[in-house]
C-alpha cells in the first residue's frame, strides 16, 4: 500500500472517529426516555421534573451531575443517582427517606426517618406512628422513641396508632382500637416487636410486653 493510500485511509478513520465522537452531542442521538426507579412516595413524573432533562436533548449534553443534585434536593430523597443508558435513555435511581414516625409541631406534621431525622412536613403515609408527648428537644428520648417505632414489624405497624411516653424512657403504644400496650424502655426491641405481633391476636383491654417472654394482659 502506497503512502498516499495509507494517508487517505488514516484520514477516513480519523473522520469516522470524529463523527462518532460528535454524534452524541447532536440531535441525531436524542434522549427518548427518562427511566425512574426507587420511588415510593414520590411519583415518577415528579422525579423526572426534578431532574430537569428535556426529551430530545442530545445524550452527550445531559448534565447527569446537575440532574442528580436537583433530584437529591427534594426532601423526600436521601440519595439520587443519574446515568446515561446508551443509546437513548437516562436512568434516575432514588433512595427515599423511610418515615417511621411523625410529630405534630404547631399543627404541622413532621415526618421522622429511621435515623431520627425530621426530613419533611407532609401527610404521614400509612404505617407511620405518631409520637405523642415525646420531647423532640430531648435527644436521648427522641432516639429511643424512634428506635421503638423503627422496630415495629410491617405486619404490626398498620395497627399502631401512636407511641407515647410513660416516664422519661418508657413507652406505651396505642393500638388502632384504643387498647394500650406497655412497651417499657427501648431495649430488646426486636423481641418486643415479636411479642407485639402475638398481642394483636389476643383478647384483652391492655397489655404489657416490657418482658417479651412474659406477656401480660388485663
Amino acid at each position: 500500500m502506497s503512502r498516499r493510500s495509507i494517508a487517505i485511509l488514516a484520514g477516513c478513520i480519523a473522520l469516522v472517529i470524529a463523527v462518532a465522537a460528535a454524534l452524541p452531542f447532536t440531535p441525531a442521538m436524542p434522549v427518548k426516555s427518562i427511566d425512574v426507579a426507587g420511588t415510593v412516595n414520590l411519583s415518577e413524573e415528579e422525579v423526572q421534573a426534578l431532574a430537569g432533562i428535556e426529551p430530545d436533548t442530545p445524550m452527550g449534553r445531559v448534565d447527569v451531575h446537575r440532574a442528580a443534585r436537583q433530584v437529591a434536593a427534594n426532601p423526600w430523597v436521601e440519595t439520587a443517582n443519574v446515568k446515561r443508558d446508551w443509546p437513548s435513555a437516562v436512568d434516575v435511581t432514588v433512595t427515599e427517606h423511610v418515615p417511621v414516625a411523625w410529630v405534630d409541631q404547631g399543627g404541622e406534621k413532621h415526618l421522622i426517618d429511621r435515623e431520627g431525622r425530621d426530613f419533611v412536613v407532609a401527610e404521614p403515609p400509612a404505617g407511620t406512628v405518631q409520637l405523642v408527648g415525646v420531647d423532640s428537644g430531648n435527644e436521648n428520648q427522641m432516639r429511643d422513641a424512634v428506635a421503638v417505632a423503627s422496630s415495629i414489624s410491617e405486619k404490626a405497624r398498620p395497627r399502631v396508632r401512636e407511641l407515647a411516653t410513660d416516664g422519661p424512657y418508657n413507652f406505651v403504644l396505642m393500638l388502632d382500637d384504643g387498647r394500650p400496650v406497655t412497651w417499657g424502655p427501648a431495649n430488646d426491641n426486636q423481641n418486643k416487636a415479636l411479642a407485639l405481633e402475638t398481642v394483636l391476636q389476643l383478647e384483652g383491654q391492655s397489655f404489657n410486653i416490657t418482658n417479651p417472654e412474659l406477656v401480660t394482659s388485663r
